[in-house]
């Protein structure tokens, strides 16, 4: 990809994790809930220096790429739109401790299918004086999500 597209589709997005590549067909808009939403689409992949499970460097025990994994990230609004990140995650294979892991990236929390940014977003409109119910649906996350980022 070329560096050009990469800046557009950071800038748009927000998505500035340089191990996610972008396919030609980057970003569409389709039905998700029922709601019509920006959905970016995107591949997470890179060489793991070690095993996430037992530690062992990667050229002591051989690391192998073992499948993806789908993940939908949600994303800040865009064009008061609610906006996901379709992200196919690298899974590996550790030889070693015969365990696999996925690929993690510095946008989400371990575990986590909500952005950083998001939850930044959530804490900001916190500072006034409106329902986490109203917060949950400007940002289309739950209430529970709400409550999780105030407290």
């Amino acid at each position: 990809m070329s560096a050009i597209t990469f800046n557009n589709i950071a800038n748009s997005s927000g998505i500035t994790d340089e191990t996610i590549s972008f396919p030609k067909t980057w970003c569409l808009t389709q039905l998700i809930k029922g709601v019509l939403s920006t959905c970016y689409l995107g591949t997470l992949s890179y060489t793991p220096s070690r095993c996430a499970n037992c530690g062992f460097n990667n050229k002591t025990v051989k690391l192998i790429k073992h499948g993806t994994k789908l993940s939908r990230i949600t994303l800040p609004k865009t064009n008061n739109l609610p906006t996901y990140l379709f992200l196919k995650k690298q899974r590996f294979l550790c030889k070693g401790c015969k365990t696999t892991f996925i690929a993690s990236t510095s946008m989400v929390k371990r575990n986590c299918f909500i952005s950083k940014r998001v939850i930044q977003t959530l804490a900001a409109e916190g500072q006034f004086i409106t329902s986490e119910k109203d917060i949950a649906f400007r940002q289309s996350v739950s209430t529970t999500t709400v409550n999780r980022a105030l407290h």
